[in-house]
């Protein structure tokens, strides 16, 4: 397919569709020679499921619905609120976003540039403010591809480094080794002489039994992966700050999904009884790499290297297995220079649109419900204004979301606006007829209103529904009152009352009705006007007949 050429966008939401993905993604996977392992189905897709309702995958095909997919694209949504300007707005992120080292997409070769080109598009006019790109591992050919979609006039583009402000590590810098067909090739015309020795020298205490490498088994993974991350916890966790517990649970989750799919190794080295450290290796058979995540060692251990020991098991391991890549990831610690290694980068960058609102002033469909679950308990804390923002942008975005509809109008309501109020029921009435709460919802805003003709058939309408509930019976009769049909207001209340003394309720409507039946049934006594005959004239008295 030439580039440039038309591309049909399918965008996966829910966990059956992802199921039907697995082959066109493996497939996929093996074919790119620029995909990573964190973009490989057992590393990502695990991780994905985590963020239930938030992840998406964009998936591209060439072809008539049901060709195969050429490119996939996992991403994910947040929502939050701009707090200058009190509005929600929606953010995409990478999927990996937050445990992966590298991000991207997955394509086939000849269909890359297209499949990119088409996946901006379709973003460029999804609803979102801002567009994060982190820790992107991609070629710049298919980068541009992909920014090039996003219009100078709506949008604006950053880029922005990852340097660690306390050690001035850059982020952005990946090193990785290639390595070679055998372990002594490798020591021998990869490493440096110090380098070389040292590390056969303490190899061999390992062989000799001195020191032990274990490794992560089905029995004791999670024991282990605790273990690592309690020394990862002491060496590091003062420079976390408020962000340690997160990172470990985050971890912690990734780690053990990782074992369960078959891709992480946890090898261990021990001295006797007493753990020295651990590292954290991702596998990743089809592109033939293992990929160095994380390590915790005894800092009060000085006299034995234990990260040279513990790098160079697994690369020795990883050659005897036909491995060609042991990959350091993202940092530019010196200590990695030791290992004969390469250098790449990944990019980082934020899309945002140049009004700081979501593209089309619209929130993307998906996160609806839970930007009502944050309006609603607004709404419920007396904060109106930003309820009454959120129920409007919710309704922009869907006019006919229900429990919007049915929360906006009972704010309208006790800010006394009525007929906004209305609308918003009548709306409701019209999706869900048969909702008694909306009939009777109706028929207080238009009895507000005076309108009390109409505010007896909702009324109606609410007991024909909801042949019991009585304040409907109550509001009816006001009604009923109102349009002085004052018989039929003292029938309603008196059928009330006795409802309400055999099966007591509500006592507050006990009282209110008995008062206004009292107050009814005064108004329709007879005045009885005593009339004093009036004095006959003079003149008319003797008149004869």
């Amino acid at each position: 397919m030439p580039r440039g050429a038309q591309m049909h966008i399918d965008v996966i939401t829910d966990r059956e569709q992802l199921e039907k993905l697995h082959g066109d993604w493996d497939r996929l996977y093996a074919e790119d020679p620029e995909a990573q392992l964190f973009i490989s189905w057992n590393w990502l897709v695990p991780y994905m499921r985590s963020y239930a309702g938030a992840w998406f995958v964009l998936a591209a095909r060439a072809g008539e619905t049901g060709s195969p997919y050429v490119a996939l694209m996992p991403l994910r949504l947040r929502t939050r609120i701009n707090k200058s300007s009190g509005l929600y707005i929606n953010e995409i992120n990478m999927a990996g976003n937050n445990a992966a080292d590298y991000t991207g997409a997955i394509c086939a070769p000849e269909h890359a540039i297209a499949a990119l080109q088409a996946f901006g598009r379709h973003v460029a006019q999804m609803g979102w403010s801002r567009l994060n790109l982190e820790n992107l591992r991609m070629s710049r050919e298919r980068i541009f591809a992909f920014i090039g979609q996003f219009s100078r006039e709506t949008f604006e583009m950053r880029e922005f480094s990852r340097v660690n402000a306390v050690d001035n590590v850059n982020n952005c810098r990946c090193f990785a080794a290639t390595l070679p067909d055998t372990f002594d090739s490798y020591l021998d015309t990869v490493l440096s002489a110090n380098t070389r020795q040292k590390l056969r020298r303490f190899l061999r205490k390992v062989d000799a039994g001195e020191l032990r490498i274990g490794r992560a088994e089905p029995a004791t993974y999670e024991r282990d992966i605790d273990m690592l991350l309690d020394l990862w916890r002491i060496k590091w966790g003062a420079r976390k700050g408020d962000r340690l517990q997160s990172i470990l649970v985050n971890n912690r989750r990734v780690l053990r999904e990782s074992y369960r799919h078959g891709t992480l190794y946890l090898p261990m080295l021990w001295q006797g009884e007493r753990l020295l450290g651990a590292l954290a290796i991702f596998v990743d058979p089809v592109k033939k790499a293992l990929l160095f995540f994380m390590a915790g060692r005894d800092e009060t251990v000085s006299s034995i290297p234990v990260g040279l020991i513990l790098h160079g098991h697994c690369i020795r391991l990883a050659i005897e297995n036909g491995f060609t890549t042991y990959d350091f990831l993202r940092g530019d610690e010196p200590y990695k220079l030791a290992f004969g290694v390469s250098e790449s980068r990944v990019d980082c960058a934020m899309i945002h649109t140049k009004s700081g609102r979501n593209v089309g002033d619209r929130l993307d469909p998906r996160c609806l419900n839970d930007v009502f679950a944050e309006v609603s308990r607004s709404h419920q804390k007396g904060e109106l204004a930003q309820a009454d923002s959120g129920y409007r942008q919710i309704l922009a975005t869907d006019p006919q979301h229900a429990r919007a509809l049915y929360g906006f109008g009972q704010l309208l309501s006790f800010k006394g606006n009525h007929r906004g109020a209305l609308g918003q029921f009548e709306t409701l009435a019209e999706i869900a007829p048969n909702s008694w709460k909306t009939w009777f919802r109706v028929g207080m805003e238009l009895q507000a209103l005076s309108r009390h003709i109409e505010a007896e058939d909702a009324f109606l309408q609410t007991l024909a529904l909801a042949p019991d509930y009585a304040p409907a019976r109550f509001a009816l009769a006001k009604s009923l009152a109102a349009l002085d049909r004052r018989n039929a207001a003292i029938d309603a209340l008196s059928g009330l009352l006795e409802d309400l003394q055999l099966a007591p309720r509500d006592s507050t409507l006990h009282l209110k009705a008995d008062a206004m039946l009292k107050r009814l049934k005064q108004q329709a006594k007879p005045s009885y006007i005593r009339l004093n005959p009036a004095p006959v004239p003079a003149a008319m008295s003797t008149m004869a007949y």
